[in-house]
């Protein structure tokens, strides 16, 4: 297990205190602190993650904002509802929680707006620059940059890992036929600062944060050649030597200008596309002042729709990267039956280790989130991060697991199943919500769409059984899947981007019920065209692992829905994956 970084309810009450005494200092109203580390990362290392030192939550994704005085705003969406309440001090923190429909940020942005605040701090490295625009419009903001390591004890970044190269077999095209693709014979450049794009895009990895294959830096990527900017500190694998077309350039934060601006001299460039999401307000303004307002260009999205849509190697590779991990889940599930079928006492944090182990045996070399272990009412906990050594598996628990890894090549892996610990008969509630899931699961996984879809048409597909019995769930039903495990440019939920073919998606519906459990069923499928309707799309499966039978109530499934079942069972049969007796 990742070593867990501990912050007590009475330092995050200090470090709240030293940080609104800095605010009257400074004459700020509010401040406003990310999730984020310098690159926007969506899976931030808590001891980098500033929020967390300001209300002690420790999920992956929230937005903060400090008054002068009273409560801390902690704005959570729908998976963090429960946990945020279990996590923070409500009496200094105040939990808000955002709908469904709503992002985190217009949430957030909203409150600015109601309440008017004359001055208001961000840290400028840290914010994009769509959230800068936009709290700017509404209040005087001040940017600082390192001025919060004076007032908040923040953990040292650890020394990063070196950048290696990976074989052509893992990964497709060269770097030069990428750049082809983008660029053509254009004089325009893109500044990547997504770090899985970066990745892409350069055919490297670094493995420089927990649970993600990719390295810290951004790049200036022209038509003919990437280059890439790395902190001093990094060091580079010999075998970056073999990365053509790509030019990394080790600096020191106080050096960024001058060498941007040298390359700008030495190369013909029109206009530089940034995606203003993902480029932080700071970095943002080094570019104006090296290339001026007119030739930088925002261009939502960057390089994430050439990477979303998957090359041949690319699929080969996560395929065989899915086998190997569902090889895992299902040996790790069977431990669990087996463990309490012989009488042996396991915990909830047995389950998360044994986990991690079983994807080491597939060759895997780190997980690509951190695990997800929810015994019996824990798994209403949607993204359950804390598993305990004290809460022991009983014959009758109803258990959620939600783990993914990373093998050769670098790409995500991410699969949920929902199980019981035994053959011990579940309750009709049980198998009620976990058919219901089922239900939805296969609905979507079995849609058939036109060309041009937007993933908000079929979310409605994984919901609607859902919805048939007055229940819902709080979370998108799909995310793409790439260099990370939540990869844009396709996503089933509230989304108006098109769903496309050769993009890789998750089909996760789910039902949680607090204090008696939750179910998942996640599925991966890779787009792909319909054969039997010129224009239209369906979804193909690369996660082949049974569902739990004791689980599944069959006079609740339609006559469609137990064929689909069954050839999915069949093949996981085939596989050697399937829990049917």
């Amino acid at each position: 297990m990742a070593k867990k970084v501990n912050i007590s309810k009475e330092q995050v009450k200090k470090n709240i205190e030293n940080l609104q005494a800095f605010m009257s200092k400074e004459n700020l109203d509010y401040f406003y602190i990310s999730s984020f580390d310098n690159f926007l990362n969506e899976y931030v290392p808590m001891s980098d993650c500033h929020r967390f030192y300001v209300t002690g939550f420790s999920g992956s994704v929230a937005e903060t904002l400090v008054p002068k005085s009273g409560k801390v705003k902690l704005y959570v969406d729908g998976r963090y509802h429960e946990q945020a309440d279990l996590e923070v001090d409500l009496n200094i923190v105040e939990v808000v929680k955002v709908p469904a429909n709503t992002s985190l940020s217009s949430a957030m942005i909203s409150d600015v707006e109601s309440i008017s605040p004359k001055t208001l701090g961000i840290e400028s490295q840290r914010t994009s620059l769509n959230t800068f625009k936009k709290l700017s419009s509404l209040s005087k903001v001040t940017s600082y940059l390192n001025e919060l390591n004076e007032v908040i004890d923040f953990a040292i970044t650890p020394k990063f890992s070196p950048i290696k190269f990976i074989d052509k077999k893992y990964r497709g095209s060269d770097t030069s036929e990428k750049l082809k693709k983008i660029l053509g014979d254009s004089d325009d450049a893109y500044f990547v600062t997504s770090i899985d794009s970066l990745s892409w895009v350069t055919n490297c990895r670094g493995y420089h944060l927990p649970n993600l294959s990719s390295f810290l830096g951004t790049a200036l990527v022209t038509k003919d050649k990437a280059f890439v900017f790395v902190d001093k500190s990094i060091d580079l694998d010999d075998s970056v030597s073999q990365a053509k077309s790509v030019e990394f350039i080790k600096f020191s934060p106080e050096e960024f200008e001058k060498t941007i601006d040298y390359i700008s001299l030495n190369n013909k460039i029109d206009n530089v596309f940034i995606d203003p999401s993902m480029t932080n307000a700071a970095l943002y303004q080094s570019l104006i002042n090296v290339f001026g307002d007119a030739k930088v260009v925002e261009k939502e999205g960057g390089l994430v729709n050439y990477h979303s849509v998957k090359e041949d190697a690319e699929i080969v590779e996560m395929k065989r990267g899915f086998n190997l991990a569902d090889t895992a889940i299902y040996n790790t599930i069977n431990w669990v039956k087996d463990s309490i079928k012989a009488g042996k006492e396991i915990t909830e944090l047995d389950l998360y280790n044994e986990t991690t182990r079983k994807y080491e045996e597939q060759g895997s070399v780190e997980q690509s989130f951190n695990t997800i272990a929810g015994v019996g009412p824990n798994g209403s906990i949607m993204h359950y991060g804390d598993p305990k050594a004290d809460i022991k598996i009983k014959a009758d628990d109803m258990i959620l697991l939600d783990s993914g890894g990373y093998f050769d090549g670098g790409f995500a892996t991410d699969t949920t199943r929902t199980f019981m610990a035994s053959d011990a008969k579940p309750t009709d509630k049980h198998k009620k919500i976990y058919t219901l899931v089922l239900k939805g699961m296969l609905q979507c996984q079995h849609a058939i769409f036109p060309e041009g879809t937007k993933g908000m048409v079929l979310d409605g597909f994984a919901r609607k059984p859902i919805f048939d019995e007055g229940m819902n769930y709080a979370h998108g039903t799909g995310h793409g899947v790439g260099i990370h495990v939540h990869e844009g440019g396709v996503r089933i939920g509230a989304s108006t981007l098109p769903v496309k073919e050769r993009q890789i998606v998750s089909i996760e519906p789910g039902i949680y019920l607090p204090g008696f459990g939750g179910v998942r069923l996640e599925n991966i499928a890779l787009v792909v065209k319909d054969e039997n309707n010129p224009g239209f799309l369906k979804f193909e499966p690369i996660v082949y692992i049974g569902f739990e039978p004791s689980l599944i109530n069959e006079d609740m499934l339609t006559a469609q829905e137990k064929n689909w079942l069954e050839t999915y069972e069949a093949k996981c049969s085939e596989l050697g994956r399937s829990f049917r007796n």
